[in-house]
């Protein structure tokens, strides 16, 4: 069956409305993703360790709660980040959720071995000696039933991180692609090399400010902000543009707002734009 932009899902609409309603709204947030999924290996740790499995029934209470909530949170991140990496290299669902319930075995064992290690876990006897490879094996063996049945009650957190991943690939990958010299957008004196921070209008011209130094030039501020498209940052204020990897925070002034930069300088943001400053940063 196809969503409404045409693509085949994995689920018919109504299971995948009744699946969304189980997280929230459709606007979920990454931060809400994840907080989903702690309270998802917390509680799934509490119930787990209610039955006290062999695992850990020789463990304080305390400790096997850590156990096990720490072991279901890592494998929920996994499967999250596996299918959202599937679905930004373009493949559709459910694809990205095949391939990650795939390997969530073979990339949550060593995470387990870890982390047994960590929380003092003794192996057993026969594997005190063994090599890597073998105990990697036996780790692997032991994780990955209750990972391929786990993974059934995670995919709805796995399926939501790869729609999102769709949704926000251009975006995603634009903050990964490289951005262009300086010199090819604005001609600014080779002295101040290609790390821009701020333009500001002055009258009929421009001050273009680089961490090397500070350039007045006879140019619009519109006619910058169009040549900077590549760049990753924005017109803040009619005045102002600004680029992002320079904000260090952005503070109310009054009834307006404003750019704090790592050099200290403050640049304002009008309120008019603040909201897409601040989601876009």
């Amino acid at each position: 069956m196809k969503d409404p932009e045409g693509r085949t899902g994995f689920a018919s609409d109504g299971l995948r409305s009744n699946l969304l309603s189980v997280l929230g709204s459709g606007d979920l947030s990454w931060r809400q993703l994840a907080q989903h999924c702690l309270a998802f290996a917390v509680v799934g740790g509490l119930v787990i360790t209610s039955f006290d499995p062999s695992v850990t029934s020789g463990m304080p209470f305390w400790a096997a709660v850590l156990h096990w909530v720490t072991h279901l949170f890592l494998a929920a991140v996994l499967l999250m980040g596996t299918a959202t990496l599937v679905a930004l290299s373009g493949l559709r669902m459910p694809w990205p959720l095949v391939v990650a319930i795939c390997f969530l075995p073979l990339l949550l064992a060593p995470f387990s071995m870890a982390l047994d290690v960590l929380l003092g876990e003794k192996p057993d006897d026969s594997l005190i000696n063994a090599g890597f490879s073998r105990r990697y094996v036996e780790e692997l063996l032991n994780v990955a039933p209750p990972s391929l049945g786990l993974s059934a009650i995670m995919a709805v957190f796995a399926y939501r991180a790869a729609e999102m991943a769709k949704q926000q690939r251009h975006a995603i990958l634009s903050r990964l692609a490289p951005e262009p010299a300086l010199r090819s957008a604005i001609p600014v004196p080779h002295s101040l090399g290609d790390d821009l921070v701020r333009i500001e209008a002055q009258d009929h011209y421009v001050s273009v400010v680089t961490t090397e130094g500070t350039a007045t030039m006879k140019l619009a501020l519109s006619d910058c902000v169009e040549a900077l498209k590549e760049f990753r940052g924005m017109q803040c204020h009619r005045s102002h543009w600004v680029r992002f990897r320079h904000i260090k925070r952005v503070k109310r002034v009054g009834s307006a707002y404003a750019c704090v930069l790592e050099n200290g300088t403050e640049v304002p943001v009008s309120r008019r734009r603040h909201a897409q400053l601040k989601k876009r940063l």
